[in-house]
């Protein structure tokens, strides 16, 4: 019989989907530059998220862009709103390794942000507002699944329905991560695919032949695409199922080369900026993985007494983390050893806890009916958590690894080629030439010390966050970034100040390829600084922690204390004489507290802030010192200058994010600093850096170097000079 031509059925794709792509996002302007305070008038035309700086959510602009747009107080999908405030552009990276907030908001299609400070009116929706049907039946349904399934098997069944990004809990958000099971919880090929078999069962069952069951499949398939918010993902997925469907319906292989080229030529033309993402990366890698492997180790597995449809889901499951473990690697900082079996487990669970969720939603009216579905869907879904929280405790579940090169993942994409090219014939040859591959991988990753003194000021915004590598590769952490708390919790619980303590510090000291810290120095308990103390705790091993040993209620450093109380790293209060001194020659001397805690000084807090002076003897014999004073202010100023104590060193971290209140004349007389780093946020409502201060600090012709205007700032201490280097100065 003789194929269909694929070539008209795939113009008509692309021309329904590039239709699909218009009601969805679109390629638009970027905001360059930040604008004054204005009044501007919109709509809500996406799923409203709670995160570190209020409710988030796409926000059309009246005759204007698609924003992200920033709200304190609650907001409704479809909602008409008039905001007071300005728009933002999008940041380049600010830290090493990061990657770039413009990018990933030009693959998402937002021109830039729009910080509100007031919401001046609200207005219902318009129900002839095609925009907001999406995000508002994704919204009914979210409430519709609720009212019959707890949390958190809820939220972990609205992601793999809709891709919904609700609050889980902290820790199990890391098991779906550590497990490589995170992919359930965004609506992709998974589920795409489920809906398109599901459909395809259900026509055929009522008679309907192969092809006009494969093509009916399609519209289903793009509508599910719409429904999950029609995001990069979704996007790409409906555009490789639907091109599956019609290989189907025209009699030739579902996956094929062919069928992927067509697809990746197909999402290239809808939305171009996502040939550049690395979820476009994932997921044609994840394909591609399955074109090479997929049949010949289903072929292989014959030997072992399974049933048919158990080796087919398991030669799925171990094609796919053939094809994406490097990437996600590269993107997340993880290795998940045991992903083949979480995903055997999970993949298969997580088709059956769809069926029955969609049973739940359409059945909800019926009262014995819908309790069924509800019921069944409850017990997959707690089954799926335990199997996550059950593989993330084995032994060695969590791998942190540093990036690894661009380079060495073209090498084992190479390497998988020749591999897949040997299966059939030398299956041993295979399995050999992709374990020595991912040996040269991750061995890529080690980031071996490279005999300097680096010392790291992280753009943690509001707050402090220091990373100090030493020449033979030890880590010194002084503070962990964060942000003042102000409010409850949010996401499953966390502080503010530990979400981006988390996403920064910790981001980046699993890019460095950081496997432990040996010294992590809280030097006071205020959430911009103790911030990311929690998170860091529980991901790496850390031998000691250094506290001012006060008492404060924040969330972040109570989490703190928790965490390292459950980890069994010892907590020790500090006080001024004490030294750290490493094996290749870095001291740290405890200057501050020094005497009596201040008291009423309104302050107090602040005041008693722990001061380190860093000594290093250069190869060259030349000393270096640094000293850091977290947010100290004249009290401890005056107070070391009395005590006599030997201040003087080239690197000075300025008090208090450079307010006027701290690096005052006779301190800065006795540092004589050549360099002056302030880590402050821009755009901060402190005015920090003070122009007091400034003054001062330019009177006596020290280097400013300041996180808000330069990022993360890096002093690398190797000669006779002390060389900052920044991330994004002018940025």
């Amino acid at each position: 019989m003789r194929r269909a031509p694929l070539l008209l059925p795939a113009v008509a794709l692309v021309g329904a989907l590039a239709l699909f792509s218009a009601l969805g996002l679109g390629g638009r302007a970027a905001i360059e530059r930040e604008s004054r305070t204005l009044r501007v008038a919109g709509t809500v035309v996406g799923d409203v998220r709670d995160g570190e700086a209020g409710a988030s959510f796409p926000f059309a602009v009246d005759g204007g862009p698609l924003v992200r747009a920033f709200v304190r107080g609650g907001v409704a999908p479809g909602e008409r709103l008039t905001l007071r405030g300005r728009f933002v552009p999008f940041d380049e990276a600010r830290n090493p390794g990061e990657p770039s907030p413009r990018a990933l908001g030009s693959a998402e299609g937002f021109a830039g942000e729009f910080r509100a400070t007031a919401v001046l009116a609200r207005a219902p929706p318009d129900p002839r507002d095609v925009r907001t049907w999406g995000p508002r039946l994704r919204a009914a349904l979210s409430a519709r699944l609720r009212a019959r399934i707890a949390e958190p098997e809820a939220t972990v069944l609205a992601g793999a329905l809709w891709g919904e990004r609700g609050t889980l809990p902290h820790e199990l958000r890391d098991d779906f991560q550590a497990t490589g099971t995170v992919h359930v919880l965004v609506t992709a090929g998974l589920h795409l695919g489920v809906v398109a078999a599901t459909i395809a069962v259900l026509l055929r069952l009522f008679g309907v032949p192969r092809v006009p069951a494969a093509l009916g499949a399609i519209p289903c398939v793009i509508a599910y695409a719409w429904l999950s918010g029609a995001h990069l993902p979704s996007q790409r997925a409906a555009v490789m199922v639907s091109v599956a469907l019609l290989a189907r319906a025209c009699g030739a292989r579902v996956t094929s080369w062919n069928a992927l080229a067509l697809a990746a030529i197909v999402v290239a033309l809808i939305w171009p900026p996502a040939v550049a993402t690395v979820s476009f990366a994932l997921s044609f890698s994840c394909v591609s993985a399955i074109v090479l492997f997929a049949r010949p180790l289903e072929k292989a597995l014959e030997r072992l007494p399974l049933p048919e449809r158990i080796r087919e889901a398991l030669a799925l499951t171990i094609s796919t983390q053939i094809g994406v473990w490097p990437l996600s690697a590269a993107t997340f900082g993880l290795v998940a050893p045991y992903a083949v079996l979480a995903n055997a487990v999970v993949v298969p669970a997580t088709g059956i806890a769809m069926i029955a969720g969609a049973a739940t939603l359409a059945f909800a009216p019926v009262p014995v009916a819908g309790d069924a579905a509800a019921l069944v869907a409850s017990w997959v879904v707690g089954a799926i958590v335990r199997v996550v929280e059950a593989v993330a405790s084995l032994p060695g579940a969590r791998v942190s690894v540093a990036p690894p090169p661009m380079l060495a993942i073209v090498g084992y994409d190479v390497a998988a080629i020749v591999a897949a090219a040997q299966l059939r014939a030398r299956p041993r040859v295979a399995a050999a030439i992709l374990v020595c591959a991912s040996i040269a991988v991750l061995g890529a990753t080690l980031r071996l010390p490279d005999g300097r003194l680096t010392i790291t000021m992280l753009d943690v915004g509001q707050g402090d966050g220091i990373v100090v590598r030493t020449p033979a590769g030890h880590t010194i952490l002084i503070d962990t970034g964060g942000r003042l708390e102000r409010g409850a919790g949010i996401e499953g619980g966390q502080s503010p100040a530990e979400i981006v303590g988390e996403r920064v510090v910790l981001g980046y000291l699993r890019r460095a390829g950081v496997r432990s810290i040996d010294l992590m120095v809280i030097t006071h308990p205020h959430g911009d600084h103790a911030g990311g103390c929690a998170p860091i705790v529980r991901a790496l091993p850390v031998a000691a922690i250094a506290d001012s040993g006060q008492h404060y209620s924040g969330l972040a450093y109570r989490d703190c204390l928790a965490a390292a109380a459950e980890r069994g790293v010892p907590v020790r209060v500090v006080r001024g004489g004490m030294r750290w001194v490493t094996d290749d020659g870095v001291e740290l001397d405890v200057l501050a507290p020094l005497g009596a805690p201040f008291v009423g000084t309104g302050d107090d807090v602040n005041e008693n802030s722990i001061v380190m002076r860093l000594s290093y003897r250069r190869p060259d014999g030349t000393a270096f010192h640094g000293l850091f004073t977290g947010d100290a202010s004249e009290n401890s100023e005056a107070r070391l200058l009395a005590s006599g104590v030997d201040l003087s060193a080239q690197l000075l971290k300025a008090g208090h994010h450079g307010s006027r209140t701290a690096t005052t004349d006779a301190f800065l007389a006795a540092v004589q600093p050549h360099v002056a780093l302030i880590s402050d946020g821009r755009h901060n409502t402190f005015g920090h850096p003070h122009l007091e201060t400034l003054e001062r600090l330019e009177a006596r012709h020290v280097r400013i170097e300041r996180t808000d205007l330069c990022g993360a700032i890096r002093i690398v201490v190797d000669t006779g000079s002390i060389t900052p280097m920044v991330q994004a100065c002018g940025a």
